[in-house]
């Protein structure tokens, strides 16, 4: 029997053209970041994506149905950046008692710089109070969490090594996340006294070095 043949809309496109897509996807990612970093969040919308690329508004419809959709991506993409650096700076280093406070140098060495990006993924309920391009349940569910998951595997192996009890890889994964957190922490008030232009008393330097000896001498205990 024969088969009708398949109209142009259920043709499925060629590897080329996939290729294409992405490629087109990821500048449009880039230029946002771009935008992100020499205006903040307030210079990230369609219309200025659009402008910088040469292209028209509806044209970027064609790479991301919308904002929300734009932004998503966005912080997918600069996830993905951080655990990169985070798992490249922390196999680095040959104890794993030193880990945790090479994970937290490692955070704010690769945010300090670059505060908007910090935000765009830590603090959307922060900056969109009202409807706008929040993160959906979906996408931290789908996309942020088992990336983070990821870092604290290696981070549990790190530390606790391959085999250690049950119990102690727990503690060992729950003190990893507690310097995570830290670390998070002292990002979101670098980034308050950024925006205020209010610095801290401490210096950055100051609060690395204390939390990093916190935590490289309790994982030391726990061994």
């Amino acid at each position: 029997m024969n088969m009708p043949a398949k109209s142009p809309s259920q043709r499925q496109p060629s590897p080329r053209v996939k290729q294409k897509y992405a490629q087109a996807r990821q500048e449009v990612l880039e230029t946002a970041l771009e935008l992100l970093q020499s205006g903040g969040v307030e210079a990230l919308t369609l219309a200025a994506v659009a402008g910088e690329m040469g292209l028209t508004k509806q044209a970027l419809y064609h790479y991301f149905s919308s904002k929300e959709d734009l932004v998503r991506s966005l912080v997918t993409m600069l996830l993905d950046a951080e655990i990169e650096a985070l798992i490249g700076a922390v196999e680095k280093v040959e104890s794993g008692a030193e880990s945790l406070g090479t994970l937290i140098r490692a955070f704010h060495e690769h945010y300090i710089g670059r505060l908007d990006a910090f935000r765009s993924i830590y603090c959307q309920s922060q900056l969109y109070s009202s409807p706008g391009p929040t993160l959906d349940a979906d996408t931290v569910k789908e996309e942020i969490n088992p990336r983070t998951r990821h870092l604290f595997d290696v981070l549990e192996e790190r530390i606790a090594g391959s085999s250690a009890s049950k119990d102690r890889r727990e503690r060992m994964r729950s003190l990893a996340f507690s310097a995570w957190l830290s670390a998070l922490g002292l990002m979101t008030m670098l980034g308050v006294a950024d925006a205020l232009n209010d610095p801290l008393v401490h210096s950055d330097e100051d609060l690395l070095d204390t939390l990093a000896g916190v935590f490289d001498e309790a994982a030391r205990n726990q061994a």
